[in-house]
């Protein structure tokens, strides 16, 4: 009848909700730009990591958009050339490319971060509710040990001193009456 009942399951760290909105805007810009705007998400990433390979990447996503846009710009307005179909494909890769860079790297950033939390004992995340107990369940209780009375305690005896300290205290005694004569002459 009253059994043990199975432990609810352990709430996992996931990501918040305001990670996930910022993950989606993000892909969003650069996939709705056609990678023009891909240096967004690349910023975001140097700047989350800042790491030196993150910023080059970034520095290395504006001048392929600036490729891009200059060509697309300058080229003969009826046909566009080689360049052009180059630029276009370099904007179509970027915006592929960029946005599963950004994917792979903000997940892997943000597990990382929940798991320094663990480890070093942060709360990661609220627990779940799990509504109320089973019907019957009654939670398991630690046993009730008596606390022990305190009785006075008769002081300890003291051991007796020893025939050498008074001895030796004795001819101290002497001593310094020896000293206090010889000094008062």
């Amino acid at each position: 009848m009253h059994g043990h009942v199975p432990a609810p399951p352990q709430p996992r760290p996931a990501a918040t909700a305001l990670v996930v909105i910022v993950r989606v805007i993000f892909v969003s810009v650069t996939l709705l730009s056609l990678g023009i705007l891909s240096w967004i998400t690349m910023l975001r990433i140097a700047i989350l990591r800042r790491r030196p390979l993150d910023w080059a990447l970034f520095w290395g996503t504006c001048v392929l958009v600036v490729f891009a846009l200059v060509e697309f710009g300058t080229g003969p307005d009826d046909e566009p050339g080689t360049l052009g179909y180059i630029a276009l494909a370099v904007l179509f890769t970027l915006a592929a490319g960029v946005t599963t860079h950004y994917l792979i790297v903000d997940i892997g950033h943000y597990r990382a971060v929940s798991a320094v939390r663990a480890a070093s004992g942060v709360p990661t995340a609220a627990p779940l509710p799990y509504g109320p107990p089973p019907y019957g369940y009654v939670p398991p209780q630690p046993p009730a040990y008596p606390q022990p009375q305190i009785l006075p305690q008769p002081p300890l005896p003291q051991p007796p001193h020893p025939q050498r300290i008074d001895r030796v205290r004795a001819e101290l005694d002497e001593l310094s009456d020896y000293l206090r004569k010889e000094q008062g002459r």
